[in-house]
């Protein structure tokens, strides 16, 4: 089965947290089994799991009911992705909010490929603008790389403020 990623799962860090998430998951669910088998009764403390981990939860068990296998198998797919997966690096001026995210995500997953990780860091001594990185390729669309690139219009730019 190909796995889709949610958009609430769009970097390599959310990749590793939901991966850590069902781990813990599948360890409470062994123990809740076990526990049901010897008392009779389901154990307490079910760990509640995120957005992006249930949508893939299901998703993975296309209607069935989720099991300590079927897990572990999700786990295994997840972990092989994350080791091949290709990811876009973009840096901004200030800290992304989570629907500028959410569209970023969105779009690069719709227009360049659906399988694709975007990593968001900030660098506030850009000023303003993006970078983006992709394998080797950098896209410099910063304030910073701007202003230097025509240094020498700056000085007269600033006089006719």
């Amino acid at each position: 089965m190909k796995l889709k990623l949610p958009n609430s799962v769009s970097s390599r860090q959310d990749l590793k947290a939901v991966i850590n998430e069902l781990q813990k998951y599948v360890q409470w669910v062994g123990q809740n089994d076990i526990k049901q088998k010897v008392a009779s009764q389901p154990m307490d403390g079910q760990p509640t799991l995120s957005a992006g981990a249930s949508e893939l939860i299901n998703q993975w068990q296309g209607g069935q009911a989720a099991t300590g296998d079927s897990l572990s198998k999700l786990i295994k797919a997840l972990e092989q992705f994350a080791a091949k997966a290709s990811f876009v690096s973009i840096t901004l001026a200030a800290p992304a909010s989570a629907s500028l995210r959410q569209s970023i995500v969105s779009w690069f997953r719709q227009n360049v490929r659906s399988d694709l990780l975007v990593d968001f860091n900030f660098n506030a001594t850009m000023l303003g603008g993006m970078v983006v990185r992709y394998g080797s390729h950098v896209f410099d669309w910063s304030f910073k790389r701007q202003i230097l690139a025509n240094r020498s219009k700056f000085p007269e730019v600033l006089r006719n403020v």
